[in-house]
């Protein structure tokens, strides 16, 4: 077997709102249930019945400081957003067409003189759209 059909983070870009944030490093999304029912009944023959409920989604991002792209008004807590986490530079994409974003953290570190490095982390805010997703915006990736 051979790597001919996988798909490396090379191409991945995450945007916020119209903003092709630089600088990005790795992002991450976790699509998940927000809320889900278990119970037992005089039906369920000693089994453990479920529903699903709300569905919900949280990304992160991180990258590098940029001194000609700062990040300051991109992420702050407590602002919703459009955020488009891409896989690659044409057609994979999770769409948020409202996201809010929970925290920025900055990293400076004095002592070793790193890079300074930004991490942030966002929850959906209603509806999201996975890749080829029924329903979804067709995004274009911004420039």
């Amino acid at each position: 077997m051979s790597s001919e059909n996988t798909l490396t983070g090379r191409n991945g870009k995450f945007v916020v709102a119209t903003t092709l944030v630089a600088r990005t490093t790795q992002w991450s999304v976790s699509n998940k249930l927000a809320s889900s029912s278990s119970w037992g009944d005089s039906d369920s023959a000693g089994y453990t019945n479920r529903a699903a409920g709300r569905r919900d989604a949280t990304f992160s991002a991180e990258g590098k400081f940029d001194t000609t792209s700062e990040v300051f008004d991109l992420f702050v807590p407590g602002d919703i957003t459009a955020a488009v986490l891409w896989m690659d530079a044409t057609a994979l994409y999770w769409d948020f067409p409202r996201a809010m974003c929970e925290d920025f953290n900055l990293s400076v570190n004095i002592d070793t003189e790193e890079v300074e490095g930004w991490t942030s982390s966002w929850g959906a805010d209603g509806i999201f759209y996975y890749p080829g997703q029924s329903g979804a915006t067709v995004r274009t990736l911004p420039a």
